[in-house]
């Protein structure tokens, strides 16, 4: 039975045999339960799909705890989506009922700000458009169907696996996007971290040229990271460290802990770039930036990517059969999914089947 108390502005709370999905949602930051909901009426710009496969990202974790973002409940994470249309909006032009799709992190912009204007949508500035694709109004991907604006889902190339796509959508944008933008083939790649953006950025750095070293907290993963593509692989310790530092030029930093910042940084070349994708939580990273003025570094970080810049990333992966490292989960394990994603070490991204998740109708 559902709670009558329950209440979402966006989604009614029904018994299952009238719903249109099921959300593996959040009541409080420690329980998840299963919640039938209707969805509102479908707007002429909008698709409604089926979800077959689900990623689970730290960033789920991040808004489910408070420890970076506010988060009111019931709450259904979830931005790496792949699904199958089953509702299409009338104004929707580019797209068929049935086709195999998939959803990031964004789930629509205005398309007429500063930032869309220069081809960066995923930054829309305008106020009034809920951005990200799970919040306060809007369920994510824990969920066995989805609605959202037509023009941020996309189709989904042929040549890839549909149950190892769904973490291309915001952990392989989000290191693809700043190695195409800041490095050229040849030159030196270093990444940090060999989780589950670490090991993508391997993969793609190895495809677009450059030469890549890899730093890990093991060296017991040293023919695995190669094999990943990696030129080198070293330890990730002060030592190591300081005997690499102004050697490579763009860093790949995926770890979220700050520990040993300053000394990451110092890896940078002069002119080099020093990208930050691993969020770091509440975690705060103090160090002196004199290397950076006598260096010319740059420090930037990766906001995933445009949905021009989406489409560019799933057409190099299907080229390169650039696929994640995933373990997969069946719907009803949600729980255990998110348990793992939070408390184990996953290899490397968790995904839930949901092929065969649903309402049951009587």
């Amino acid at each position: 039975m559902i709670d009558i108390k329950l209440t979402h502005p966006t989604y009614k709370f029904v018994e299952e045999s009238q719903a249109d999905a099921i959300a593996y949602a959040f009541l409080d930051k420690n329980t998840m339960k299963k919640l039938p909901f209707k969805f509102p009426e479908l707007e002429v710009d909008e698709i409604r799909a089926k979800v077959t496969y689900s990623g689970l990202c730290f960033t789920d974790h991040h808004y489910v705890s408070g420890e970076s973002f506010p988060c009111k409940f019931p709450f259904c994470p979830g931005h790496e989506i792949v699904g199958v249309i089953t509702h299409l909006g009338s104004a929707v032009k580019d797209f068929s009922i049935g086709d195999k799709v998939g959803f990031g992190t964004h789930r629509d912009y205005c398309g007429k700000c500063e930032m869309c204007q220069k081809g960066h949508d995923q930054l829309c500035q305008n106020k009034s458009i809920d951005l990200y694709t799970y919040g306060d109004k809007h369920f994510g991907g824990y969920a066995t169907s989805i609605q959202h604006p037509a023009k941020c889902f996309f189709k989904l190339p042929e040549e890839l696996p549909e149950s190892k796509i769904p973490p291309l959508f915001c952990a392989g944008i989000t290191v693809y996007n700043p190695l195409v933008k800041y490095s050229k083939a040849g030159q030196e790649v270093a990444v940090l971290g060999i989780g589950g953006l670490g090991h993508l950025a391997v993969k793609y750095a190895k495809a677009l040229g450059y030469k890549v070293t890899a730093f890990t907290s093991s060296l017991d993963k040293e023919k695995f990271i190669k094999e990943l593509g990696a030129d080198r692989v070293l330890v990730t310790n002060p030592e190591t460290l300081q005997q690499e530092a102004g050697k490579y030029d763009l860093i790949i930093n995926t770890l979220p802990s700050m520990d040993n910042f300053v000394l990451y940084v110092y890896l940078t070349k002069p002119l080099g770039v020093f990208c930050q994708v691993g969020a770091p939580g509440l975690n705060v990273a103090g160090f002196n930036p004199i290397h950076l003025l006598f260096g010319n570094i740059t420090l930037v970080g990766s906001n995933t990517g445009s949905t021009k810049d989406i489409k560019e990333m799933l057409e190099f992966s299907a080229k390169n059969n650039i696929v994640p490292l995933c373990e997969e989960f069946d719907f009803e394990d949600f729980p255990k999914a998110y348990d793992r994603l939070v408390n184990g070490k996953p290899i490397f991204r968790c995904v839930a089947n949901l092929t065969k998740a649903g309402p049951k109708k009587n």
